[in-house]
């Protein structure tokens, strides 16, 4: 996809044909190039699609990861700089074919393709990386075009960002889906004025009635907490009634006050 808009007509479009659909997105891509994407989309494939000698196998459709040599343990900080993610950006976009279709491939690489590289985030150095993901509702699409451009805007170098649409949400007081779109993206954790901009980022999500992933979020500031979970009032109050000494607690619910 060419741009961010090509990417989310292309997945308003067509995302029903398919089971499974996910962009990469590059972030660091400016101008009419913003938000260009890499989009791959998939179905179960069935057991007489596999090749002969897999299908021979007494479990063919067994769960089977390939490895990688694992990440060094020393990797320079600043290693994943502007500079080098852009490389990689720019070789990823172009090496991806136009279109491509029948591909078979592992559950492991179509789903977690880094999960292959052991100890992976130590590309990140000694300071690690923050992962920051939200969701905003379909109609908001307005908001995560001005947040992608924001992002691209400050150049973050982000590797790994990627887009998906949510279908219906789950019931949960605290679940975090609802129809619409999400973005995630890993980042360097000692990118200078990283936290102040995510802050900003964070407010932009709350006004367009979105939220972040609490399952991923290690920095979210307590007062946005409700705007963005409506029935966070019912979740505390039943925590209250079911807990009221506070015996189940973890860094995230000290911090939001869950």
């Amino acid at each position: 996809a060419g741009d961010l808009d090509d990417l989310m007509a292309r997945l308003t479009a067509t995302d029903h044909r398919y089971r499974y659909s996910v962009a990469w997105i590059d972030l660091l891509a400016r101008g009419r190039a913003t938000g260009r994407a890499v989009l791959t989309r998939g179905d179960h494939a069935p057991l007489d699609a596999l090749p002969a000698r897999s299908r021979a196998r007494r479990a063919p459709l067994a769960f089977r990861t390939s490895r990688l040599p694992a990440a060094p343990d020393l990797v320079p900080d600043g290693l994943l700089g502007r500079t080098t993610v852009g490389l990689f950006n720019e070789v990823w976009y172009r090496k991806a074919p136009r279109c491509s279709r029948g591909r078979l491939q592992r559950i492991s690489t179509f789903f977690h393709p880094l999960d292959g590289v052991p100890h992976w985030n130590r590309v990140y150095g000694r300071g690690g990386f923050v992962q920051y993901q939200f969701v905003v509702g379909h109609g908001r699409e307005e908001a995560l075009r001005a947040i992608v451009r924001r992002i691209s805007a400050r150049r973050c170098p982000s590797f790994l960002a990627v887009l998906k649409r949510f279908g219906e949400a789950d019931p949960g007081w605290l679940s975090f889906p609802v129809p619409g779109w999400t973005l995630a993206l890993d980042i360097p954790a000692g990118l200078p004025g990283l936290g102040a901009f995510l802050d900003e980022l964070d407010e932009e999500v709350a006004d367009a009635g979105g939220r972040v992933y609490l399952a991923k979020d290690s920095r979210l500031r307590p007062e946005l907490l409700a705007a963005m979970y409506p029935r966070l009032d019912d979740f505390r109050a039943l925590r209250a009634e079911l807990d009221p000494r506070g015996v189940f607690v973890s860094d995230l619910a000290r911090r939001l006050a869950l």
